[in-house]
């Protein structure tokens, strides 16, 4: 789950995470580090703003055609490497002040509490428990070597290319150049390939099935999901009047103007919770909508779909299975690597 749905209301988790670990991670530093615990935090603060604001420059034309997509977007994998570039000079400048020491800690805490809360709401409770066993650790028995084990962990969940694991990795660096331990940089290497090795076994997910679509586009054509031949299929529960949905548009349309192989995408307009055919006509004008968009006149399948928020994405494999959803706005960059695990 990317986002807590409040009635129609979408709250981002990582936000909602990270403000919460932020917190707790103040909360447990002694006084004595005051000064230091504030400079992490403005740090830290500093990456999101970095890292979110990016979204204009790397996106210029999504956010150019939808400017409060920066509310829901960010700028991904380049956004990341930018930010850890500015961080990374603010701190050589911070170099002699730091309590370096008190900053490893501080980030353990944070990234254990980070994932804790993530995973809950994900109900992936044996990740959870690593967590929650490292962030006992970190409170009660804390050792420069827990970056490494919670290395290990971030690249098994997420790979090389998460943004975590590549800030975690740049934390680790620091480790190595303030300690001067070879050890730990032997340790990350060796750890990193059993982390590759680890990252290569797929999981197995049970698939729900779920109903055939089956309706009429806004071009009074009839669609039959079962009818297709594609082997993966996109499919976008939304409506109008709704700010994420704007949002998350024009990188739907920039997905399926470069689809890739054997991938389709169709949007379900929730015609029965929506403004009217005249206000579809004018969002699909506005955002240049070309694939196609089907009209849920009657909810039948939003409710079959279970659809409580809008945004919701599902994608269904040839069999038409359920076999990813996301409810809030998504953006094509994390669209194509949703697809990727499924080619």
């Amino acid at each position: 789950m990317d986002y807590l749905s409040i009635g129609q209301m979408n709250i981002p988790v990582a936000g909602l995470a990270f403000l919460i670990a932020i917190l707790f991670s103040d909360l447990r530093s002694r006084r004595a580090e005051a000064f230091t615990s504030k400079a992490i935090e403005q740090i830290f603060f500093l990456y999101v703003i970095i890292w979110k604001s990016s979204y204009i420059l790397f996106s210029w034309n999504d956010f150019g055609k939808a400017p409060l997509s920066i509310l829901y977007f960010d700028g991904g994998e380049k956004g990341h490497v930018l930010a850890l570039v500015v961080i990374a000079i603010v701190l050589f400048y911070k170099r002699k002040s730091m309590d370096w020491q008190m900053f490893w800690h501080y980030w353990s805490r944070f990234i254990a509490v980070y994932h804790i809360i993530i995973f809950s709401f994900q109900e992936q409770w044996f990740v959870v428990a690593l967590w929650l066993a490292l962030l006992v650790i970190v409170e009660f028995s804390y050792n420069n070597w827990l970056m490494v084990a919670q290395w290990l962990l971030l690249v098994w969940l997420g790979g090389f290319g998460d943004g975590f694991t590549q800030v975690h990795g740049g934390i680790l660096l620091t480790l190595l150049l303030k300690t001067k331990q070879v050890q730990y940089l032997a340790a990350t290497v060796i750890v990193s390939l059993v982390a590759m090795m680890l990252t290569d076994i797929q999981q197995t997910n049970t698939a729900p099935d779920r109903e055939d679509i089956d309706l009429r586009t806004t071009t009074g054509e009839h669609y039959r999901l079962s009818e297709q031949e594609q082997s993966l299929t996109v499919v976008n529960f939304f409506a109008t009047w709704c700010p994420p949905c704007k949002a998350e548009m024009p990188h739907l349309q920039s997905f399926s103007e470069d689809l890739p192989s054997e991938v389709a995408i169709v949007g379900i307009n929730l015609t029965a919770r929506d403004d009217g055919r005249k206000a579809l006509t004018q969002f699909m004008d506005t955002f240049d909508v070309t694939y196609p968009i089907l009209l849920d006149e009657n909810d039948a399948f939003g409710d079959a779909y279970q659809v409580l928020s809008i945004p919701t994405t599902v994608l269904l494999n040839q069999e038409g299975q359920e076999v990813e959803r996301i409810v809030g706005p998504i953006s094509e960059h994390a669209l194509r690597k949703l697809v990727e695990q499924y080619q």
